[in-house]
C-alpha cells in the first residue's frame, strides 16, 4: 500500500536535496531466458542512474554487533532512481561499490535507507 505521504512530499525532498546527493549508478543483475533450459545463460547487469550519499553508523551500532565494520548507511533520493533498490543490487558512488543488503525507506517514501557493505 502507498502511503498518503508519497507523491509531492517525495517529489519536494527530492527537489531540496538533489544537489546535496552525489552521483551514483545502482546495478542490478537481470536473469536472461535461455532458449535451452538445459543451458543457461547468465544475468545482464542493468544500470540506473541515481543520486545518493553514504556516511558511517554509530559507534553504538558496530559495538552491539548490529552492523559489521564494512557496513555503510547509503541514502538514496527515490526521485532519483527509477526503481526500487533490493537487497543484491549494488550501488557505486565516488568509485566505491556498495552491495546493498537491507532496504527501507520512510513514510513518504522520499529516501531509501538501505546498508551497504563495502
Amino acid at each position: 500500500m502507498t502511503s498518503p505521504l508519497a507523491g509531492v512530499l517525495a517529489a519536494t525532498v527530492g527537489a531540496a536535496f538533489k544537489t546535496l546527493f552525489l552521483d551514483a549508478m545502482l546495478a542490478r543483475d537481470v536473469p536472461v531466458i535461455s532458449p535451452d533450459p538445459a543451458d543457461p545463460l547468465p544475468p545482464q547487469t542493468a544500470t540506473y542512474a541515481c543520486k545518493a550519499i553514504v556516511e558511517g553508523y554509530s559507534d553504538y551500532y558496530k559495538t552491539n554487533g548490529l552492523v559489521d565494520a564494512k557496513d555503510r548507511k547509503v541514502l538514496i533520493l527515490a526521485t532519483s532512481l527509477g526503481v526500487r533498490p533490493e537487497p543484491g543490487d549494488r550501488i557505486t558512488i565516488r568509485g566505491i561499490t556498495f552491495s546493498l543488503q537491507d532496504v527501507s525507506t520512510d513514510p513518504a517514501e522520499a529516501v531509501w535507507t538501505c546498508r551497504g557493505r563495502m
